[in-house]
């Protein structure tokens, strides 16, 4: 499955959210995720996840691990435009 976590930085944790980006992008991610990409982000949302999960428990189990501590997530799931 294909997930998208949109992340908004805490109020006072804008200096943390560069360093975060990247360790999640430089950390080998838990078995059965693939991460395709981290990005920094101008506008609504500061920053976002692109990745793979083989269900919905072990994305949220990834991103509580990786994201929420400096910043306020919501993950969509994806669903590639050529399976519709």
């Amino acid at each position: 499955m294909l997930f998208l976590t949109l992340m908004k930085g805490f109020p006072g944790r804008a200096g943390d959210q560069p360093s975060t980006l990247k360790r999640i992008r430089s950390v080998t991610p838990p078995a059965g995720i693939k991460i395709h990409g981290v990005y920094l982000l101008f506008g609504r949302y500061d920053g976002a996840i692109l990745f793979e999960a083989p269900d919905l428990r072990a994305a949220k189990d990834f991103i509580l691990r990786a994201a929420t501590s400096t910043y306020k997530t919501e993950t969509l799931v994806a669903l590639p435009a050529e399976e519709l």
